[in-house]
C-alpha cells in the first residue's frame, strides 16, 4: 500500500510518510555540503557587505536556508499524514 505508515512497535513510534526519509538524507547531506571546509574558504575573504564578514553571511545563510528545507520536509510529511497535498512531489498509488 503506497503511502502508508508502518508502526515500529518496538520503539513505540511511527516511521515517517513515504519518501520523507529519503529527503531527510538528502537534506543532511546537503547540510554536509554546505559546511564542508573546502566551500567555506571560498567565502573567507576580506569582503565585507553591510559591515558584515562574507563568511558569517554564508554561514547564517545557508544554516536558515537548510532549516527552511527540514521545514519543507516535515511540513510536507504531516499535509500527506493528514490526506492533503503537502509540498513536494505527488505521491502514484497504484
Amino acid at each position: 500500500m503506497a503511502g502508508a505508515r508502518r508502526d515500529d512497535s518496538a520503539s513505540g513510534r511511527r516511521l515517517p510518510a513515504s519518501g520523507a526519509r529519503e529527503r531527510y538524507v538528502a537534506a543532511f547531506l546537503l547540510g554536509l555540503v554546505l559546511f564542508f571546509p573546502p566551500l567555506l574558504v571560498v567565502f573567507d575573504t576580506t569582503a565585507r557587505p553591510a559591515g558584515i564578514p562574507l563568511l558569517f553571511l554564508y554561514l547564517y545563510g545557508a544554516w536558515l536556508g537548510l532549516i527552511l528545507v527540514i521545514a519543507w520536509i516535515a511540513l510536507g510529511s504531516l499535509h500527506r499524514e493528514e490526506g492533503e497535498d503537502g509540498p513536494g512531489p505527488p505521491e502514484s498509488g497504484a
